[in-house]
């Protein structure tokens, strides 16, 4: 059997069409009216018409007053569409099949499919001069295997408003062969043939016959001539193997009185009749050669939407990359200045309550403390503060009006970036991940307004368009109340920064942690070691991500390195000049203090974001995220589905 006809290829055309629809609605809007078109050739010109019983389809197509209806009774055999000289009379489209198919509806059932009706039988000649759905008609003199199609006008309107054409269109689309009728008045009306044209050659090549009404005193190679200059603006010069025939009908006023049938008589004397050359076409046969062309070229489309789908899938995904990069620098700018030597003391008083009690006896209060860090620990407890006990800014607001700033500006850049038309980062080279981002944007090189460059002070800027599937999303970040989002986000910065449940928990277990790396000396040590006797006095933390100022006294950098994605960080650790502090004591000190630190900024970088994207880019990176892992999925199927296609394609040859 032709594998052309089995289930296999009809299961994967409709596969191959349901991915590439999907793919489309959410990806590719702009594809929708190619796909339509696209879908609308599988539907009705290949898939229903894979059944070996499927009639011939043959529609008859012309501008207004070609005579279509009067050609379509002669065919059929009896005046069942009206007819008369106003164009535009027929306003539904008509489809006659012989009587004998009435046992079997559902050749009538997917004849009607791709026109989007069921079938119903016409009940009186009348009801074709209204507007409304399709009509069937059973004909006792139509030959077996065929079924003809009776089209309204596709040109009656004016502006550019054609008011059938869309049904025109419909029958078009599901006929296996056009007869064109024209007249001298429009022979060569490119409009009419141009839009003909689209019809057959869209997707896979039809053929078709035509008929020319014409007044008696033409010529034979008048008509030949008009004729081939029809048939050159349909098919181009490659008419011959298209053209199935070329037929002519006099011009004869008892036909237009309705007293007589039309005549159609072939030009070239040698050929059958108009009927009898359309008796003589082997459906099948016929179908296969279609069949082959349509085929190709569903397949040959399908790979090119496979390969848009791909093309937008990775601009969609290297601009949710490059949004979630501006996120988690907006995150770091966000926490610029914010000290943390509360957490430090927490840590601290942890540490202290699980001291040994001839440790807590030795271990006094109130020892030597610096001055700069008296400053900072009053803004550890003006941070850390809550409520009535929120003790007063000591920096006079200065602390908390450049917290504020830092915080409102990195949301407002993270705004901006999300509603952009064009969405620019820059990274510093140093940055994880920085070299597959910057190979996801080198990929979408050929898409204006992409471009890579490096600054003078070394860092990479990368840019990319906002994608048109989030043209939606990106409106409905710009709706927000800015102003009153802001206010919500410091109210709630507030509670975020403060120490949570979570992180007393995870100080906890770093205090058990440590005590359980101590070995017997360590132990010793704390004992008569004034080490740890400093930490609640003076140990004060400063965060500094883009300013690296300590605040005073002698600094311990304690790396950060690759947390939460971001480049290298650092705790500056502002220790007094305190007399005899040995350098082992400076590490241990060190060791106590970077996982502390660690937990800390764990815990608020991870609030901060989590702010951010519920507040702003949630709308684009969720949206995005789930639409790229969707095409994943679905441009898989379709690979896979193509690749079967394309062996039934090499075996037919």
């Amino acid at each position: 059997m032709d594998p052309l006809y089995s289930e296999e290829t009809i299961d994967g055309l409709r596969s191959l069409k349901k991915e590439t629809g999907a793919l489309v609605d959410g990806l590719m809007p702009a594809l929708q009216p190619d796909i339509r078109e696209w879908t609308a050739a599988v539907d009705a010109r290949l898939i229903p018409r894979l059944m070996a019983s499927f009639p011939l389809a043959v529609a008859i197509c012309g501008g207004g007053s070609s005579g279509k209806s009067t050609l379509f009774n002669a065919l059929v055999g009896h005046a069942i569409s009206p007819t008369g000289g106003r164009a535009g009379i027929n306003r539904r489209l008509l489809v006659s099949i012989r009587a004998s198919y009435r046992h079997t509806p559902q050749i009538a059932e997917v004849l009607f499919e791709p026109l989007g009706y069921p079938p119903k039988e016409m009940a009186h000649m009348d009801q074709l001069t209204t507007v409304g759905d399709p009509l069937l008609s059973y004909s006792t003199a139509l030959p077996a295997g065929l079924a003809l199609m009776d089209t309204p006008d596709f040109d009656t309107g004016s502006k550019g408003s054609y008011q059938n054409r869309d049904m025109a269109e419909r029958a078009l689309h599901a006929a296996d062969v056009f007869i064109y009728i024209f007249t001298n008045a429009n022979y060569n009306n490119r409009d009419n043939t141009d839009f003909i044209a689209r019809m057959l050659t869209t997707v896979g090549i039809r053929k078709c016959m035509l008929v020319y009404r014409v007044y008696p005193s033409f010529t034979a190679a008048e008509v030949r001539s008009h004729a081939q200059t029809v048939a050159r603006n349909l098919y181009g010069e490659d008419t011959d193997r298209h053209v199935l025939g070329i037929f002519r009908a006099d011009e004869d006023n008892r036909v237009a009185a309705g007293q007589k049938s039309m005549a159609i008589t072939p030009v070239d004397g040698a050929q059958p009749g108009l009927l009898e050359a359309l008796e003589q076409i082997d459906p099948r046969k016929l179908r296969g050669e279609l069949h082959r062309s349509v085929f190709a070229d569903v397949i040959e489309k399908g790979h090119g939407f496979v390969q848009s789908a791909r093309a937008s899938k990775d601009h969609l995904a290297t601009y949710l990359d490059l949004l979630d990069a501006m996120q988690k620098k907006c995150v770091q700018d966000a926490l610029g200045h914010l000290p943390m030597d509360a957490v430090i003391r927490r840590f601290s008083e942890i540490w202290q309550e699980a001291d040994p009690s001839h440790v807590k006896i030795m271990r006094t209060t109130g020892r030597v403390v610096e001055t700069p860090v008296r400053l900072l620990m009053g803004v550890g407890r003006w941070v850390g503060g809550k409520g009535k006990g929120r003790a007063k800014d000591p920096s006079g607001g200065k602390m908390a009006a450049t917290m504020e700033a830092d915080f409102v500006r990195a949301a407002n850049r993270l705004r901006r970036a999300a509603v952009d038309q064009t969405i620019t980062v820059r990274l510093s080279t140093a940055t994880p991940g920085i070299d597959s981002l910057c190979t996801s944007v080198r990929r979408l090189s050929g898409l204006p307004g992409v471009s890579e460059r490096r600054t003078e002070s070394g860092m990479i800027e990368l840019t990319v368009p906002a994608h048109p599937a989030l043209s939606d999303a990106r409106k409905r970040v710009q709706s927000l109340n800015w102003e009153a989002t802001i206010e919500q986000m410091m109210a709630n910065r507030d509670q975020a920064l403060d120490l949570t449940l979570q992180l007393e928990n995870e100080l906890k277990r770093l205090v058990d942690e440590q005590r359980a790396r101590m070995t017997t000396f360590d132990q010793i040590r704390q004992t008569f070691s004034a080490m740890l006797n400093i930490i609640p006095a003076t140990a004060a933390v400063t965060y500094v991500l883009h300013t690296g100022d300590p605040v005073g006294a002698t600094g311990i950098k304690v790396k950060l390195a690759g947390l939460f994605g971001l480049n290298d960080l650092y705790a500056l650790v502002a220790i007094p000049a305190t007399a005899g502090m040995k350098k082992a004591d400076v590490r241990q000190l060190e060791a106590l203090l970077a996982p502390v630190a660690r937990a800390w900024l764990t815990h608020k970088l991870k609030a901060i974001d989590t702010m951010f994207h519920d507040t702003i880019t949630a709308p684009l990176l969720d949206f995005g995220g789930n639409l790229v892992k969707e095409a994943d999925g679905r441009i898989a199927a379709m690979d896979e589905t193509l690749a079967g296609l394309d062996r039934i394609l090499e075996k037919r040859g």
